[in-house]
């Protein structure tokens, strides 16, 4: 009797010390069964997707760490690149030499059912030869749009939002490091180059906390016109959000921070206003305060990057108080606009350019000037601003 008594003892022990290992949730309702106590009842853990630790694997390639303290006169920008599609215009970039490259989103798809799961398209994308090439010979900076955030057109309602911000951290592993583990979204920034020649490099994220867009009730995809379709109209709601209250107060003390060049990347077109696709226009008041932000700081020294739209362009806009503001729109890497119009948008500097492309941003840090140029597969320029800052 005794000897059965202290078996129990034991078992009982035993479970006790389950209980403190592994946590309340399991151990409570293991001891109510145990002892006949009932009266306590737990919610079971939430569960979570499984994680392929071979996939994961294989997200890591090889690449160059950035080195800040480096100046900065040549850096490569673009977006929208099809893993499903071949991606020649790497082997371009590469010959075009750039010290640093930016993907402004679109940096694979996965927005559409046959390309889901999302890491397998990130998967895909490493075993482009020349991109890979590139990877590996020259550091990476990059944000995300509406594909590879897995929701076309998507904003803060995006229920795979958690699993794409998952995958795009573990990709672009130098994220972790870069960004705090609390913060939400994936904006981030970096400053580049010693003493008078520092660029501050700030990557928005224009998705993970972006209110609805207003469709036009009039809008039929199936009708053909010769005018640019009306698919979004402006938010006009005072409420209506590009960036989070947090994003905003983190972009604000960015631009506090001294630096002689800053490149502010957007997923999405900030000057043109004209066309009735994704862009800051869609939200007035957010267009409004981010150029009220930039007189703030006095940040004349700012210039957009932008893709998303499948084409390339060079938009310039007049604020008052702040001058010449300049957006430059580089897109897309390997997926061109269906349209054989070029279009024409009251801020272009020139008529868009419709086939693959890259931007080079050249700093001439003697004359205070960038060259802003979009070049093609056969490493042509198409269109090319001068900007003094």
């Amino acid at each position: 009797m005794i000897d059965l008594m202290k078996k129990h003892t034991l078992i009982l022990s035993a479970l006790i010390s389950t209980t403190l290992f592994f946590g309340c949730a399991s151990g409570q309702s293991l001891l109510a069964n145990v002892t006949g106590n009932t009266s306590t009842t737990v919610a079971k853990p939430k569960s979570r997707p499984m994680v392929d630790s071979s996939k994961e694997a294989q997200l890591n390639i090889p690449y160059r760490s950035l080195d800040t303290n480096k100046d900065l006169t040549l850096i490569g920008m673009g977006s929208c690149a099809d893993q499903n599609q071949p991606e020649p215009i790497w082997k371009t970039i590469k010959e075009a030499n750039p010290q640093l490259f930016i993907m402004m989103g679109d940096n694979v798809y996965a927005s559409q059912k046959e390309n889901k799961p999302i890491i397998d398209q990130y998967i895909k994308m490493n075993q482009i030869t020349e991109y890979k090439d590139l990877r590996e010979s020259i550091p990476f900076l990059a944000t995300w749009d509406d594909h590879d955030y897995g929701q076309n057109d998507g904003g803060a309602d995006n229920p795979e939002k958690d699993e794409a911000r998952r995958v795009f951290l573990n990709y672009w592993s130098y994220l972790k490091f870069t960004m705090p583990k609390e913060q939400n979204g994936v904006y981030h920034s970096r400053i580049i180059g010693t003493k008078n020649r520092k660029v501050q490099i700030i990557l928005l994220d224009t998705r993970w906390d972006r209110s609805p867009l207003t469709k036009n009730p009039d809008y039929n995809a199936e009708t053909n016109t010769e005018q640019p379709p009306k698919i979004y109209l402006p938010n006009e709601d005072k409420n209506a959000r590009m960036l989070s209250e947090d994003q905003w107060k983190w972009l604000d003390q960015e631009l506090a921070k001294p630096a002689n060049l800053r490149l502010i990347v957007s997923s999405v077109q900030l000057i043109a206003n004209d066309h009735y696709y994704e862009k800051w226009g869609n939200y007035p008041k957010e267009r409004e305060r981010f150029f009220n932000l930039l007189k703030k700081h006095k940040a004349k020294n700012a210039v957009i990057l932008s893709g998303d739209r499948h084409l390339a362009a060079i938009a310039k806009e007049d604020v008052k108080g702040l001058g010449l503001v300049y957006d430059v729109t580089s897109s897309s890497l390997n997926k061109p606009s269906r349209t054989v119009v070029a279009e024409i948008d009251k801020s272009y500097t020139a008529p868009s350019f419709l086939k693959p492309n890259f931007g080079l941003i050249a700093i001439d840090w003697t004359k205070k000037t960038l060259s802003a140029q979009i070049m093609d597969e056969d490493k042509k320029v198409q269109l090319e601003q001068e900007i003094k800052f």
